[in-house]
């Protein structure tokens, strides 16, 4: 009888295990999950705005609008407190301002928001830095 019985308990362990180990294993899916956080992911991997955008293609637009504001917030806000208005105003020639450009430039391509024009006119309202082309 206690051989059967701890036949069956590793038997049932086994199973437990081979079934906790599938899940704990397997690929997240798509689409779940928090999309702030796959969008900064995705920029820092080196895709760009139109490659996360399809990406998400088959999420809401409100909720990809909510996450391009949040990421519009957070690259301003990282502008500020990286000092761009400080180095804007000690800044005395074309080549003190091709840094502050060069730094702006780099903070929205690792926010993968070069295309979003938004972004663009909160930066021009903050900073007075207008970007042409990136």
């Amino acid at each position: 009888m206690n051989a059967i019985l701890s036949r069956l308990v590793s038997v049932a362990l086994a199973v437990s295990f081979c079934i906790v180990s599938v899940n704990s294993y397997s690929q997240p899916t798509k689409t779940g999950g928090n999309m702030y956080t796959k969008w900064i992911t995705l920029a820092l991997v080196g895709k760009n705005q139109a490659e996360i955008e399809y990406f998400f293609r088959n999420e809401k637009d409100a909720t990809i609008d909510q996450v391009k504001q949040r990421i519009r917030h957070t690259v301003v806000e990282n502008l500020r407190r990286a000092g761009i208005n400080r180095l804007i105003e000690e800044s005395s020639d074309a080549d003190d301002l091709n840094v502050v450009i060069r730094k702006i430039i780099i903070e929205i391509r690792y926010a993968g928001m070069e295309l979003d024009k938004d972004l663009r006119l909160s930066i021009k309202e903050e900073f007075g830095v207008q970007l042409e082309r990136l």
